[in-house]
């Protein structure tokens, strides 16, 4: 079996589930240096979807990890930048409303929350500081910290480093108990929110001459997460950040409700601060950075790996991770480990498993009988052309080309003439993905197309958490991996698919819509399975939308559910390309998240739009059951897709997720059952 320390590392792919000191697990992305986020001096907007790392970065960039004891040797230096982590927590900020206490009030308890949470990680930061192998100072000097001025703020705070971080620690807990119930306890003495931290950073660099030049970057993580007003409170901490006390943010997609703060002012971007979209920045290095955390994770369970973890966890290391030979190695290697097949190879290996060349038969046949032709399916289906034989059902059922002309263009192809299946319409090329998925259906083995590292990288899109699942999976499925032989395609494929499931089902948790977002995710991934059933492949590989016109408008309330499903990442929004009307208007194309892909079984690849109306897209958002129903029927006839073609269970369980997303409680089957 994989071994334990393995299986516990991989299936740990949140950063919620590591300790706050992250050092060993953090892999510096490539594009660290173009965040600037060492020597910046205006606040931060992190920005990203589920999944892409913003929590990882900003645990890396606080004081637990910075000044890691896992770390031999710190330079100097390091205490100039000095991270104070803060997760906004839903629940907890939620309760701060109402219950005979007065919005100014809350305001102030919100105020106070940051001020104790803040306090006490300054002066954590400090014991980070002291015990680990930067040689700035050592615990002694915190014994003789004098604090009493911060009494100002409140007679009761105790002047020494123990006993006031003791203090503050007992008065958030005291605090909570208050929030929770504060009909019935007494009001706590508020402190003054970022004034305070600021005043407690002054005292201490009074104190400690090296860390005069100090600066402390307040990470808050998940901004989504804060109510509008409190929204408003941070966005006036972002606007007057200054140093030694900065304020920076990380949040998901269409998050930033107001850019109001709580005076007259807006935040604007670039002049108050600078975005950072973590996703945009992966996009050309995904797949290397990817690899190289995998086998950091695998490191750290004693396998061998290609890489040296030390050049990964410090900016110094980018330089060298740049060689080209560097590169190819990692490439290489985790090539070998998670192997893929190329086209020729996924056909060849259909011609090798005798129910999937049967089954290649009788679509060449059942083609053939539609369009009228006597001619002999054998002469499609060429164990010495696999690629084009896997194409033929799907031009044979177009009635824009003759059987016999497709069979003269096969006999080109084998004789290595001239064809139109390589030439200028280069059947196979637009053809083979779309043909494959169908011939291998929801139902059968699991399909390589699913497999290999490459294509795991394009199912998870820029999402770590997503990739580190794929590969966790894979590898818990081998019974006796040595830690170097390739996981075999099959079982890839086959994780692909569970991993993908599992994904799915995850979506009802995303937020207070995450029912909805799940009952649209099956329905539109119905809607795409249907496509790519369609006999002639005449629009191949459909896996994302553009909305046009209809008799009915969305409503804002529909606008703001596309916006809330962008932001919890189960569609991308991308500007709209290849429209086929002249002076249509700008818009956006939808395109359904990689990752539920496999469950689908519908291609991973962004390559032809389907163009829905508005009052389609209506009906995916909130439509009934029968609604959908009809939706779905309508494409399958205009298609001309059997229902034999379809999964047996697509509108029991259609009918199922719209049931059972009126019920908070309830568990969902799955389209297809898994």
């Amino acid at each position: 079996m994989a071994s334990h320390s393995l299986q516990g590392l991989l299936s740990k792919n949140r950063a919620e589930e590591l300790d706050l000191d992250v050092w060993q697990h953090f892999v510096v992305p490539p594009f660290f240096e173009k965040l600037d986020l060492y020597t910046a001096r205006k606040p931060r907007v992190i920005l990203g979807g589920r999944g892409c790392g913003k929590t990882m970065l900003l645990r890396y960039l606080s004081h637990q990890s910075t000044f890691s004891r896992l770390r031999k040797s710190i330079p100097l230096d390091t205490i100039s930048h000095i991270g104070l982590y803060w997760r906004a927590d839903t629940h907890f900020l939620n309760l701060f409303t109402g219950r005979g206490v007065d919005d100014d009030r809350w305001h102030s308890a919100f105020l106070h929350s940051a001020a104790i949470i803040l306090g006490i990680e300054v002066l954590a930061s400090l014991h980070s500081v002291a015990v680990s192998s930067c040689l700035a100072f050592d615990e002694a000097r915190l014994d003789i910290l004098d604090f009493s001025k911060l009494k100002a703020f409140d007679a009761d705070l105790p002047h020494k480093y123990t006993e006031l971080r003791a203090a503050l620690e007992q008065r958030l807990w005291s605090f909570q108990a208050w929030v929770n119930n504060a009909r019935k306890l007494p009001e706590p003495t508020f402190l003054a929110g970022e004034v305070f931290v600021a005043a407690l950073i002054r005292e201490i660099q009074s104190q400690i001459p090296e860390l005069q030049q100090a600066n402390y970057f307040v990470y808050i993580d998940e901004y989504e997460n804060l109510k509008e007003w409190q929204q408003r409170i941070v966005n006036t901490w972002l606007k007057h950040s200054q140093i030694p006390l900065i304020f920076n943010l990380a949040m998901k997609r269409n998050s930033m409700r107001t850019q109001q703060t709580t005076g007259p002012e807006s935040l604007t971007n670039i002049h108050d601060f600078r975005i950072h979209d973590l996703e945009a920045l992966l996009d050309d290095d995904f797949s290397l950075f990817a690899a190289e955390i995998l086998f950091l994770n695998l490191s750290l369970a004693n396998q061998p790996t290609p890489v040296e973890p030390s050049i990964l966890r410090s900016p110094d290391g980018i330089r060298a991770r740049q060689d080209p030979k560097y590169r190819d190695g990692i490439r290489t290697a985790v090539r070998a480990l998670f192997p893929d097949m190329t086209h020729r190879e996924m056909a060849e290996r259909v011609f090798s498993d005798a129910p999937l060349t049967l089954k290649l038969r009788q679509r060449v046949r059942q083609a053939l009988s539609q369009r009228g032709s006597q001619l002999n399916a054998d002469d499609f289906v060429l164990a010495s052309q696999p690629e084009a034989s896997i194409v033929s059902p799907s031009l044979l059922f177009r009635t824009s080309l003759d059987p016999s002309y497709v069979r003269a263009e096969l006999r080109k192809l084998d004789e290595g003439d001239i064809n139109d299946f390589t030439g200028s319409r280069d059947w196979i090329h637009n053809n083979f993905v779309g043909s494959y998925l169908q011939l291998y259906g929801p139902h059968s083995k699991p399909c390589p197309l699913f497999a290999g590292f490459q294509t795991f990288c394009q199912l998870a899109h820029g999402n770590i958490r997503y990739l580190l699942e794929l590969c966790h999976t894979s590898l818990n499925r081998m019974d006796d991996w040595d830690g170097q032989q390739g996981v075999p395609i099959d079982v890839q494929a086959d994780a692909a698919r569970e991993a993908s499931a599992s994904f799915l089902r995850e979506v009802r948790s995303s937020g207070p819509k995450g029912l909805q977002l799940h009952g649209f995710v099956l329905r539109l991934g119905s809607l795409l399975a249907i496509a790519h059933q369609r006999p002639t492949q005449s629009e191949p590989e459909q896996t994302h939308f553009s909305i046009g016109a209809g008799s009915t408008s969305l409503t804002n309330e529909d606008q703001d559910f596309l916006r809330e499903a962008v932001k919890w990442s189960v569609i991308y929004e991308e500007p709209e390309t290849k429209k086929k009307d002249v002076g249509e208007p700008e818009g956006f194309e939808y395109v359904l998240a990689p990752i539920y892909a496999p469950y689908f079984h519908i291609s991973y690849r962004k390559k032809r739009k389907l163009k829905l109306s508005t009052d389609d897209v209506i009906v995916l958002v909130r439509g009934s059951y029968e609604q959908v129903k009809e939706l779905l029927r309508r494409y399958s006839a205009a298609w001309e897709v059997e229902p034999s073609e379809l999964a047996p269970t697509l509108f029991s369980h259609l009918g199922d997720e719209f049931d059972e997303n009126q019920d908070a409680g309830s568990e969902h089957r799955g389209r297809f059952g898994h």
